[in-house]
């Protein structure tokens, strides 16, 4: 198997391990043994814990992370919530 490929699906492993990580939100882009994160997550914290199971990763030297922070607006048209105010 091609080691970017082997790669790629050992850090989509790690994500989707991981209960802190929504792994649907991170795609994995590996491109001569580099892998990078993408995508849009909910908040850093999320953004921190994609990178930390990445990093898990056996076999894996560099990891750039690319991930996006959704706005607050954004997230609101997500759950449903835009236009609710709470107090």
């Amino acid at each position: 198997m091609d080691p970017d490929i082997q790669l790629r699906h050992d850090v989509f492993a790690q994500l989707n391990w991981d209960p802190a990580v929504n792994a649907c939100d991170v795609d994995v882009c590996v491109k001569n043994g580099v892998a990078t994160l993408r995508g849009k997550v909910a908040d850093d914290v999320q953004r921190q814990a994609a990178e930390r199971a990445a990093r898990r990763t056996e076999g894996l030297t560099t990891l750039l992370n690319r991930l996006v922070v959704r706005p607050a607006q954004e997230l609101a048209l997500d759950t449903g919530t835009a236009g609710i105010r709470t107090t």
